[in-house]
């Protein structure tokens, strides 16, 4: 018999729902399901289901973060936001200060 505070996992192996861009990665890169499938040697239902919002295992992330030339957290992330992330990385407020003018000097917001 078991102890009440012992904790009985059914899906042990099971990986927690987080919202992921794995589909705007594979768009960025130009890959479909079946490319993602065929270069990770993964079954093309599993791909399937990450298109659908399933979260891979920490295995397939870490793959698919080699794949796409990011780290793990990138997935979670839009390639845009990470290309910006990248983008301003290291650099001093004042150098942010000034891109951030600059940009809005070039696209500035329209009024509604």
């Amino acid at each position: 018999m078991m102890a009440m505070t012992e904790i009985v996992r059914i899906h042990h192996m099971k990986q927690p729902r987080r919202p992921h861009h794995i589909p705007d990665w594979a768009e960025a890169r130009g890959m479909t399901q079946a490319d993602l499938a065929r270069e990770l040697d993964a079954d093309k239902s599993v791909v399937s289901r990450w298109y659908k919002g399933s979260t891979p295992s920490e295995d397939y992330q870490n793959r698919l973060a080699a794949l796409f030339n990011c780290d793990r957290d990138a997935l979670f992330r839009h390639p845009d936001d990470d290309w910006m992330a990248k983008f301003f990385a290291d650099r001093s407020r004042d150098e942010i200060e000034r891109m951030k003018r600059t940009l809005e000097a070039a696209f500035p917001r329209k009024r509604a």
